[in-house]
C-alpha cells in the first residue's frame, strides 16, 4: 500500500507577515527542508498548494486544491487522494519544520486497519496536520467541504480514527518535532533550537 507524503503550505501567514515556506533553517528554506526529509522516508512527495505556481515545490510534485473559496488542509487532503491516487497520505504543515521522517512512519505502522491515526497531546488535543489518513476518510472529508465545515475535528468524528497518546511514543521529542511556526518569536525560537542541534 503506498502512502504519499503531503506537505500542506499554508495561507496568507497573516501572524507570521510574510510566506512561512520561504523561512530558513540552517541553509534552506522551511520548504526544501521538508521536502527532502520525508522524500527519504515515503519516496514520493507531495505539496499542497491553494493555486498552481504559487512557487517553486522544491522539486515535489504540486498538489492543488480543487474548490475555489474552500482553501484550508481539508481540502488539501481531498486534492492529495483524488490527484494522487494513494491508498493513505502522510499529511503535514510546511510550519512543522522539525518534522520527523520516522515518526511520520510510526504513525503509519500504528495506524493498523484504521482510516487515521493521530497522536493526542499530553493536553488532550489531537495534532491533525502531522497524521496518516488513509483512503476511507475521502467520503468524509468531501461531505465536510460540501457542508462548509473546514475543521478536522468534524472529519475525525466520521471515521475510524486511532489515537496515539504521547507515552505510546517513546524516543520521540514531540515537543521539538511539533513546534510549530506561526509567529515571528516561533520563528526565533526554532533558529535558536536549530543552531543549538547544530552547535
Amino acid at each position: 500500500m503506498e502512502t504519499v507524503a503531503v506537505i500542506l503550505t499554508g495561507g496568507r501567514s497573516s501572524r507570521m507577515g510574510r510566506d512561512k515556506c520561504a523561512l530558513r533553517l540552517g541553509g534552506e528554506t522551511f520548504l526544501e527542508r521538508l521536502v527532502e526529509r520525508y522524500r527519504g522516508a515515503f519516496g514520493r512527495v507531495c505539496v499542497s498548494v491553494d493555486r498552481p505556481g504559487r512557487f517553486d515545490p522544491a522539486g515535489a510534485e504540486e498538489v492543488c486544491d480543487r474548490r475555489p473559496g474552500r482553501q484550508g488542509p481539508l481540502a488539501g487532503l481531498e486534492a492529495a487522494f483524488l490527484q494522487t491516487g494513494a491508498e493513505a497520505i502522510f499529511l503535514t504543515a510546511v510550519d512543522l519544520p522539525f518534522g520527523d521522517a520516522a515518526l511520520a512512519r510510526r504513525l503509519e505502522q500504528l495506524r493498523g486497519t484504521a482510516d487515521a491515526c493521530c497522536i493526542r497531546r499530553a493536553g488532550g488535543a489531537l495534532e491533525p496536520l502531522f497524521a496518516v489518513y488513509g483512503r476511507g476518510c475521502l467520503g468524509a472529508v468531501s461531505a465536510c467541504l460540501e457542508e462548509g465545515r473546514r475543521a478536522f475535528r468534524g472529519m475525525l468524528e466520521r471515521v475510524d480514527c486511532r489515537t496515539v497518546d504521547e507515552a505510546e511514543l517513546p524516543g520521540f521529542d514531540l515537543e521539538r518535532i511539533l513546534l510549530n511556526v506561526n509567529r515571528p518569536e516561533d520563528y526565533a525560537a526554532a533558529r535558536a533550537a536549530a543552531e543549538e542541534a547544530e552547535g
